[in-house]
């Protein structure tokens, strides 16, 4: 845990709590990188260059706040550089709205299989639909600013969401089908 003292110390650049706050959210930081990247050693990467930035930063958290969410928005960050920079990155704007949403509706009661396929399926998703996915349905932000932090307009945006979710319920009826 946290305490306010490492905080302090971690905001000063004290090197042991840098050490407490890696220990304690490099796990969930992890997770956080694994579903904007293709494979763990790209998301082992993102977390990395994201903790360094989490360390030449320091100084500039607010006590005020809570430390795993600033911690997280650098992350975040980091791997949407990191996607942009190494993958063949590419959203498509196009003028139409997809008129239909289909709710997707889960009967597995054991989440850790269900966590585990979901990611699976985040996977098999081109870079710009599991992006805009992440950023909408896991990160709660709004199409305003994923266009804003991705440099796409709203539409764009709402499409690749649109599209992801039409993709990923194909995946799940194919493995359905499968099973």
């Amino acid at each position: 845990m946290i305490t306010e003292e490492i905080s302090r110390k971690f905001k000063d650049g004290d090197r042991k709590a840098f050490d407490a706050v890696y220990a304690a959210f490099s796990a969930a930081m992890y997770g956080v990188c694994l579903r904007y990247t293709r494979c763990a050693d790209d998301a082992q990467d993102v977390l990395q260059e994201g903790f360094i930035k989490v360390y030449k930063h320091c100084g500039q958290y607010s006590l005020d706040k809570p430390l795993a969410a600033w911690i997280k928005t650098i992350m975040i960050n980091t791997a949407l550089t990191y996607i942009k920079k190494t993958y063949r990155f590419e959203l498509h704007d196009e003028e139409r709205y997809f008129d239909e949403q289909h709710e997707m509706v889960f009967e597995s009661d054991d989440q850790e299989i269900l966590k585990k396929q979901l990611l699976a399926i985040l996977n098999k998703l081109p870079d710009g639909y599991r992006t805009v996915f992440n950023l909408f349905v896991i990160e709660n932000l709004t199409h305003k600013e994923i266009a804003e932090h991705l440099g796409v307009s709203e539409n764009t945006s709402k499409t690749q969401y649109f599209k992801a979710k039409k993709m990923i319920q194909s995946l799940l009826e194919t493995e359905t089908i499968r099973a």
